[in-house]
């Protein structure tokens, strides 16, 4: 059985070598910003580190693993900087994309109650793979296993550098309410990923794009009791790259300092029980804001719905952040211009 699952990931791997790549999914899109759109250093107060961990489908050999590592910085209200760290592993380690990538944002203040951004992305990724831990049938005996020298010709490199460059915009806004009010803020963004990449990064096939485009779509409303301790946010975020097509969709729940996640994950917008992808569940714990500093951590769960149910065992995730300066005074000495500034209250998310 493990011979078979090895002799499956393989294949379904070098399939993909030689066709478009697509980027890891994340379920908690909230706890993501950056990843998604390049406009989030503009909309976001402050300074703020992130860490997201994904495995999926660990019941098999080869399972998934994605990890990145943000930052964003608002300097002085007039300009937002991103900088993230990637790698992505497939395939028990036989395919490998590292990337590190820059951001640039530029906010514009429409009014008291609306800020719109503007964001760019240049990257430097390298993909790596080991030709050697690729296993097909043709080495196999009935009788004696892996005896034979495989037919394929491997192409002579196991590496590819490559630059790339992403763009996007963002809103955020709230509604004129007073301070003893519910308060209600949300978010929508468009962001274009891989609008350009060069050299090809593929391994085989020099005509096919390696890291096709992307297209993102996402958008949150946040509504908060007059405390601002309590509070709901339907979010959604939709995905299309090649013939990937995702939509995620899903309501965060935060009773201070405990939050938690439910929603579902569908192959296109269109709803039916055939193109459920997963139910999501999630939860995580925020800690109080002490001096202008907050941190997080959150966990979340996929639970395949598809006809790979049986032997996945789901996806995991695992989510850290930490954010200090959050309201923006210690950026500009124009403290006034800053109170008059969009607060949404960074404990229950700042995307």
């Amino acid at each position: 059985m493990k011979r078979k699952l090895q002799l499956f990931t393989s294949i379904l791997l070098l399939a993909t070598l030689g066709a478009s790549a697509q980027d890891p999914l994340f379920s908690s899109t909230l706890d993501n910003p950056l990843y998604y759109n390049p406009a989030t250093p503009g909309i976001v107060r402050g300074h703020e580190y992130r860490l997201n961990y994904r495995e999926q489908w660990p019941g098999l050999p080869a399972a998934m693993r994605a990890f990145n590592f943000t930052s964003t910085h608002q300097l002085r209200n007039a300009v937002g900087l991103g900088f993230l760290v990637m790698s992505n592993i497939e395939g028990e380690s036989m395919l490998r994309t590292d990337k590190v990538e820059a951001t640039i944002a530029f906010p514009i203040k429409i009014s008291r109650f609306l800020k719109v951004s503007g964001g760019l992305n240049a990257g430097f990724g390298q993909k790596t793979i080991d030709w050697t831990s690729l296993e097909f049938d043709d080495q196999y005996d009935k009788y004696y296993g892996k005896v034979y020298p495989t037919s394929f010709s491997f192409p002579g490199f196991s590496q590819r550098t490559y630059g790339d460059l992403s763009l996007g915009v963002a809103a955020k806004g709230v509604l004129n309410r007073g301070r003893n009010e519910p308060q209600v803020y949300g978010t929508f963004g468009v962001a274009m990923k891989h609008v350009t990449v060069f050299p090809g990064a593929n391994f085989i096939g020099s005509d096919i794009p390696a890291v096709p485009l992307k297209y993102v779509i996402h958008g949150n409303v946040w509504f908060l009791d007059k405390s601002q301790k309590r509070g709901i946010a339907p979010n959604f975020n939709f995905e299309s790259q090649s013939s990937m097509t995702t939509l995620n969709v899903s309501t965060r729940v935060v009773l201070k300092p405990v939050y938690f996640n439910v929603g579902i994950r569908n192959r296109n917008y269109r709803f039916s029980p055939e193109r459920f992808d997963s139910v999501i569940f999630g939860f995580g714990y925020t800690s109080p804001i002490v001096n202008n500093n907050l941190s997080s951590i959150g966990y979340t769960y996929d639970f395949t719905t598809s006809k790979l149910l049986g032997g996945t065992f789901g996806s995991h995730e695992i989510h850290m952040s930490y954010s200090f300066d959050i309201d923006g005074r210690r950026q500009s000495r124009r403290s006034r211009s800053n109170r008059n500034d969009i607060q949404c209250p960074m404990g229950f998310g700042s995307f």
